[in-house]
């Protein structure tokens, strides 16, 4: 009989839905989209979202944006966002992101923050913190994280930890953790080393590298790597490398080159730059010059320096004055050193 009966509210519905009744044509299409038949439902929520349902305008960008029509789908999002559709803001403004239009981002975010929806206030003080206004992100992230998003307890803790409330930071992002989101423990295990407490840095590292989580994998291989257990050190990275972490790959590169196999850490170096490891541009330069290839050494180090990477410019400075280009080495050392100066203390 239920079967029967929701074969008998398809009917009516659609019957409304072709009369042109709206809120039938949105309803409509999400049975559609239910049950698979995406693009009968995008025909349908097409249809209801021309007539003004905003929620629609939202459902239907969603569908064209998983079948890859991105452009058409923020078009939608935005009419949606102009409608007050919380959801509507919130894709437009990762869309924004996205393409780097982080001003635009923010205030859909803030628009759609303002409706009280948590994944919105969220990234709103998400990007407001990457902004350097700790100040202003708190009370969103706050709001967020109690609603139980983890990513806002990170968050948090972030704004928190920069301020000097390490130990409110850290109750955040055990929370966290307990809710499953990996990523807090390697947060705690970044703070247990700068507090000078290994043990409880290696023992969250493994939490989240048992987990899968791959900062973590590479970090706990960093602690091990540094106290000479390089073996373990060499399986974590590995791990890391296979989800292809850049960074795993050029310590990986670093370790080869320690036992000697040039060859396998300028394989391991070249990948890592790949995936977008600057480090690894500059140590394809020091394999370059350690050859003698100067000029492929130079050429490394320009692109490592031209990434704005202190260690890429202070080598392409050595290798300009080598070959008595002092002037161009002065700039780059000015470069860095500026870069030195305005540099924030790690702590």
């Amino acid at each position: 009989m239920p079967g029967r009966l929701k074969k008998f509210d398809e009917f009516f519905q659609r019957k409304a839905a072709e009369g042109g009744n709206v809120v039938a044509m949105a309803r409509l299409g999400a049975a559609l989209r239910e049950r698979g038949e995406l693009a009968e439902a995008e025909s349908w929520y097409r249809r209801a979202a021309m007539g003004g349902d905003r929620v629609s305008m939202t459902a239907l960008a969603h569908l064209l944006a998983d079948r890859g029509a991105q452009e058409e789908a923020d078009r939608w999002y935005h009419e949606a966002a102009l409608a007050g559709e919380p959801h509507g803001m919130l894709n437009l403004a990762r869309s924004c992101e996205r393409r780097g239009r982080r001003d635009d981002a923010l205030h859909w975010y803030g628009e759609a923050a303002r409706t009280g929806d948590a994944p919105s206030m969220a990234a709103f003080g998400r990007l407001l913190r990457e902004q350097g206004d700790g100040e202003a992100a708190e009370p969103w992230l706050r709001q967020a994280a109690e609603t139980g998003l983890t990513g806002a307890m990170i968050d948090l803790g972030l704004v928190l930890r920069d301020r000097g409330q390490a130990a409110e930071a850290a109750r955040w992002w055990r929370s966290a953790v307990l809710a499953g989101d990996l990523a807090a423990a390697c947060q705690l295990g970044r703070q247990a080393e700068r507090l000078g407490r290994p043990g409880d840095a290696e023992s969250w590292y493994r939490q989240g590298a048992a987990g899968g989580h791959v900062e973590s994998a590479v970090r706990l291989g960093l602690l091990l790597h540094r106290r000479g257990d390089v073996e373990e050190a060499e399986n974590w990275y590995l791990d890391a490398a296979e989800q292809g972490d850049p960074a795993a790959m050029t310590n990986l590169g670093v370790l080869a080159r320690t036992r000697g196999d040039d060859g396998e850490a300028a394989a391991w170096y070249r990948k890592a730059a790949e995936h977008g490891s600057i480090p690894a541009l500059t140590n394809l330069g020091h394999l370059a010059e350690h050859r003698e290839d100067f000029a492929e050494a130079e050429d490394w180090f320009r692109r490592a320096a031209e990434t704005g990477d202190v260690q890429g410019m202070l080598s392409l400075a050595r290798m300009l004055r080598s070959r008595g280009a002092a002037q161009e080495a002065e700039l780059w050392l000015a470069r860095a050193e500026h870069i030195e100066d305005d540099r924030e203390p790690i702590v």
